[in-house]
């Protein structure tokens, strides 16, 4: 397909930004911490248990959710489009990944043996079928509790939480437009931090309760990260932006996220962590290296695909005993993250960028400036353009 003016102004303004990288750097950390805990291998310095190192991931990719996926609702209503567009944005996104993933996986289960032919018709497979196809908290088979750790793939949690996000964001741009962006903010972070405190209050009685599992595949306990990226999508400009502000903030950070807690009062104070995590992510976003914007922009947006792969790659080589191999760890993890990277790369020039492509509209750039006001302006004259974007 022939890239369009508009495409070409959105790659470009890409390019001056980093936020691709920060989320790819977010992907591996996933993958390395889930690798070092489910293959007791240590990675470098990083033993399993450890929690000082790779734990910040997901965090990340919450508040990147919330910066941009809020920025592209925004831009829609602004636009006068229909929140049907939105909606097919978001689908554009998740839905060819997953589904590629899903049939993929189930045709390597069948011819590694953990999955019969036979039991394609059974009501466990439809349910677990269902669960990944509707993109709601995945259900994990009884039939397949020999493959891996026992859980197909525990990373997908955070697949219905994202969805939710998605839902909630016409009201938050609705609500911002009539009553204003500070009272949208303040009603959403007092929501978010009552659902912070509650689940963090019921994880310190015990996080074996039904009231915290259940809680805990909704979105509410994870909406304060999405609200503080909402809220840096429009006050990043109006605040500092300094590297030592940044460095502190990593440091308030570490020293924030890793205290030694039981789990609710964990989550109360990796809440709190976000803030200082925010600022140095959006500010390493905007100020990193360009070479690592175009280092992503050559490769492509490898981060989802990693993310919701990698621990099919680590659950087979449980299966395959790999935690007694006489092999240094080091090695095994750096083993997982390559090959999940390929499956990546293949993922997203087969499957994902091309679906991209078939955007009408796009948000993708978060860097503002000259490059994004032309974008902005070219889009609103060609509202049918097809674009692509990573948002």
């Amino acid at each position: 397909m022939r890239t369009s003016t508009v495409e070409q102004i959105a790659e470009s303004a890409k390019r001056h930004n980093t936020f691709d990288f920060i989320r790819l750097f977010a992907a591996l950390a996933v993958v390395v911490e889930h690798s070092v805990h489910h293959l007791d291998a240590a990675f470098l310095w990083h033993q399993r248990d450890d929690t000082l190192w790779f734990n910040g991931g997901v965090a990340t990719f919450f508040i990147l959710s919330g910066m941009m996926v809020y920025r592209s609702g925004e831009r829609a209503y602004a636009d006068g489009r229909p929140w049907r567009d939105f909606y097919r944005n978001r689908a554009l996104r998740i839905i060819p990944a997953i589904y590629a993933y899903f049939a993929v996986l189930v045709v390597l289960l069948i011819v590694t043996g953990f999955l019969a032919p036979g039991q394609l018709l059974t009501v466990q497979f439809a349910a677990f079928a269902v669960s990944n196809l509707l993109l709601a908290p995945v259900w994990s088979p009884p039939m397949l509790d020999d493959f891996g750790v026992g859980v197909v793939n525990g990373s997908l949690w955070t697949i219905p939480v994202e969805v939710s996000f998605y839902v909630i964001v016409p009201l938050m741009v609705v609500l911002a437009s009539r009553r204003g962006l500070r009272s949208m903010l303040v009603v959403v972070l007092i929501i978010a931090g009552i659902s912070v405190g509650a689940y963090g209050a019921v994880g310190a009685t015990t996080t074996e309760s039904l009231a915290w599992k259940a809680f805990g595949v909704t979105f509410l306990p994870y909406l304060w990260w999405f609200a503080i990226g909402a809220a840096w999508s429009r006050l990043w400009s109006r605040i500092p932006q300094r590297g030592w502000m940044a460095a502190v903030a990593v440091v308030l950070y570490f020293v924030l996220a890793k205290l030694p807690l039981d789990p609710g009062p964990a989550f109360i104070a990796n809440a709190v962590a976000a803030v200082p995590l925010s600022y140095a992510v959006i500010w390493f976003g905007y100020h990193g290296p360009k070479a690592l914007g175009r280092f992503t922009d050559r490769l492509g947006d490898l981060s989802f695909s990693i993310y919701i792969w990698h621990m099919i790659v680590v659950n087979l080589l449980v299966s395959w005993g790999a935690r007694s191999w006489a092999i240094d760890g080091t090695l095994l993890v750096l083993g997982v993250v390559v090959v999940t990277a390929v499956i990546a790369f293949a993922s997203w020039h087969l499957v994902e960028k091309p679906a991209l492509n078939r955007k009408r509209y796009t948000s993708a750039w978060p860097g503002g400036g000259e490059a994004a006001q032309r974008a902005s302006a070219t889009t609103k004259s060609s509202p049918s353009s097809p674009m692509h974007g990573a948002l």
